[in-house]
C-alpha cells in the first residue's frame, strides 16, 4: 500500500505506506487494512512510516489502472480525491501492489463499481451507520428429561421412529 500527496515540493510532500496487508473490494468503497498496526491513528500524527487503515469511496477515484510490470508485483493504481473530513488534504496516488496474484480481479471489480456509480449518479453514503449489537441471545432454557439441547421433545408430524436393530 502506497498513498502519495503533494506536488513534490519539499515540506509538501505526504506519502503513507505499508509492506503488507489485505485489500477489500465492497459496493461502497475501497478498504486497506495493514497486516500489523499501532492501534494509534497514524495519518493524524503524521506518521508517514505507517498506515492503520484506508478506506475511500468509489466515487473518490479517478483514472484507475492495472499495471502489469515486466519485473516486480502487479499493481492497482489510481488518483484518489479528497473525502470530506478525510486525512489527505489534496489529490493523491494510490497504489496497491498484489504479490500473490488477485490483483486483476481486484481492478476489474473496483473498476466496474466506479463505472456502476458515475453511471447512474448513485453514490451509497461512505458514512453509514454500523448495525447495533444487543449483546448475547438468552441461555436456552432447560431442556426436559429424554430431549438433547436445541432438538425437539417429539418428531415432527408423520415421522416414524424406528430403534436401531442390534
Amino acid at each position: 500500500f502506497e498513498l502519495k500527496s503533494g506536488d513534490g515540493y519539499p515540506g509538501d510532500r505526504i506519502s503513507y505506506t505499508s509492506p503488507s496487508g489485505t485489500a477489500f473490494v465492497s459496493n461502497q468503497r475501497i478498504v486497506f487494512l495493514p497486516a500489523t498496526t499501532t492501534h494509534e491513528t497514524s495519518m493524524d500524527n503524521g506518521d508517514p512510516q505507517t498506515v492503520n487503515s484506508f478506506t475511500i469511496p468509489h466515487g473518490n477515484l479517478q483514472d484507475q489502472k492495472f499495471v502489469q510490470p515486466l519485473f516486480g508485483a502487479n499493481r492497482f493504481e489510481a488518483l484518489a480525491t479528497p473525502v470530506a473530513g478525510g486525512s489527505i488534504a489534496g489529490r493523491a496516488t494510490l497504489v496497491l501492489s498484489f504479490k500473490e496474484g488477485g490483483g486483476f480481479d481486484f481492478a476489474n471489480i473496483a473498476r466496474k463499481m466506479s463505472e456502476r456509480i458515475r453511471e447512474t449518479g448513485d453514490v451509497p453514503p461512505y458514512e453509514e451507520e454500523l448495525p447495533g449489537y444487543d449483546g448475547p441471545p438468552p441461555e436456552p432454557a432447560m431442556q426436559a428429561a429424554g430431549g438433547a439441547p436445541g432438538y425437539p421433545d417429539e418428531a415432527p408430524p408423520g415421522y416414524e421412529h424406528r430403534e436401531p436393530s442390534r
